[in-house]
Formats: C-alpha cells, structure tokens, sequence
C-alpha cells in the first residue's frame, strides 16, 4: 500500500509539472480557412474587409499579372502559419470541427494586393549614348481575420505585408514580387510568435564579469521547442494593485539546447541590469522576440 502511494505521489507530481510546461508553452493548432481576393479597383479598410464576402480576382497593376500569383501567394500564407513556434498548421487532415478546442485558430485570408511597380533613372556613357535602369518593388498584402475555432470570436484582424525590391537593373517585376511573397511569410510568423511567444525564467547565473552577467541558464529546452540562434528579451516584473507589470531590461541569445528543459544563453545586452535583479531575487520573465 505504501509503495502504491509513493507511486501515485510521483505519477501526480510528474502529471502537475507537464501540466504547467504545456499551460506555460501549450502549442496550438492553426488552420487556414477561406482564401479570398479583393478587386484591384476597390478600395479596401481593414474594417470594411472584415465580414465583408468578396469575389472575382485580383488582376493587379498592369506591370505584374497578378492572377498567376494567387496560389504562390496562398502558398506563402500556410508556409507563415506553418512557421510559429507555439502553432501547428492542420494541413487539412482534420476537419475544423475536429479542433474546435479553446486556442486553436482558424485563420481567413483576403488578399488585398499584389502590384510591381518600377522606378527608373537615366546617364549617359563615355560615347553620350543614354541608358535606361530600372528597378522594380514588389508588394504583397493580405488581411487575415484570425478566429478563435472554438468560439468564433475574432481575435485579430494584422494587415499582413511583403515588400520586395529588385537589386539589379536587368531584374524583372516578377522577381520582385516573388520576393515580396516570401517577406509575406515571414511577417505573418513574426506576429504569430509575438501573439504567443515561448517564455521561460532564469533558473541561475552562469559566466559574469564584475558587474555585468554574460551568460545565463534558463528552464526552455528541446521538448518546448528551443533551438540555438532563438532570440529572447529578458523583463523584470512587478505587481501594483493585483496586475503585473513588465519592463524589457535586456536581451539574450541562445548559445547551447542542453536538455529537456535547460538551455545556456549569452546576454546580449543588459548584462548589469539581468545581473543586480538576479543578486536581489527579481522576478525575471523571459520572451521570445524578433532579433
């Protein structure tokens, strides 16, 4: 019997730590819902979009053809969802009702534009003959409506935009708004990871010079999705009349994943600050953030 108890002890303090890993980093599902596409002629506001059902194809200015960039740029989309770190893109296999649990996302798309435009400038040669450069920037934007898929109450409503831009005269429009599609992906993950970002606490100083704390070792690790290069701020913490209150007073990067849940990091900035909160017993919070 005691043996049985000691068992059902461990079992419960194992089941209470996961518990508070998963609440603390829980990964979400993230599905992408209706794709649509806005007039090129028609003017649109974040809010008049919003519930708005638009049809018809966006045909764009008459330097791209932007008809042929509609699934590219849907491609892109899923590819910016697919890369959060707290979100796991549903590629379809489960239908939306299958993950209606509180935090999933159900994310809309309406693609508002997709255009090229070119700038020129003109110079002669030796032999006074003229030449004509041009350059093309490629722009890319969509306004995602993002649901709670449990609920369907919205949560945000981010414009999402890609800028691209040609670095060479002998460059085309449609390079320019390729590479405007892939800036697309990449600011849709950002405002993922900031919507729900890893956090973790220091657990102990590690290397320090006089004042100043060059590394520290926080409780992130492999199992909640740690990798060295990931970016972190470090915020101090306080409570007044019941709520907290954060304030960023340095910045880490990290240096070694060491286990489960324990990476080595290097203070990248704010090494006095991070140091004299940890000699006092500060209340030290640490995000992930955009380098």
């Amino acid at each position: 019997m005691k043996h049985y108890l000691m068992t059902l002890v461990a079992v419960l303090c194992c089941t209470m730590s996961t518990s508070a890993q998963e609440g603390r980093n829980q990964v979400y599902r993230i599905t992408l819902g209706n794709v649509q596409y806005a007039h090129h002629n028609e003017k649109l506001s974040s809010g008049d979009a919003v519930g708005k059902i638009l049809t018809g194809v966006l045909t764009g200015q008459t330097s791209v053809q932007a008809t042929k960039y509609e699934e590219d740029v849907k491609a892109a989309i899923i590819k910016g969802l697919s890369g959060a770190y707290r979100f796991r893109y549903n590629d379809g296999l489960l239908q939306i009702d299958d993950i209606a649990e509180e935090g999933n996302l159900v994310a809309d798309a309406l693609i508002t534009s997709i255009q090229a435009k070119s700038s020129s400038r003109s110079w002669k040669d030796k032999d006074n003959k003229t030449h004509v450069d041009t350059w093309y920037t490629g722009v890319v934007e969509a306004i995602l409506t993002l649901k709670d898929a449990k609920t369907g109450e919205i949560i945000a409503n981010p414009t999402m935009r890609g800028q691209g831009s040609t670095n060479s005269s002998f460059s085309t429009s449609d390079q320019a708004v390729s590479d405007a599609i892939g800036k697309l992906s990449n600011s849709i993950t950002i405002w993922l990871n900031n919507y729900r970002p890893l956090q973790a606490s220091i657990i102990e100083g590690s290397a320090a010079k006089k004042d100043k704390q060059k590394e520290v070792y926080i409780d992130l690790g492999s199992s909640e999705g740690a990798f060295e290069g990931l970016h972190m701020g470090v915020y101090i913490v306080k409570t007044f009349a019941g709520r907290e209150a954060k304030s960023q007073i340095g910045k880490l990067k990290m240096e070694a994943v060491e286990g489960d849940d324990i990476s080595r990091c290097k203070v990248q900035s704010g090494g006095k600050d991070i140091k004299a909160a940890i000699d006092e017993g500060e209340k030290l919070l640490v995000i992930s953030i955009d380098k």
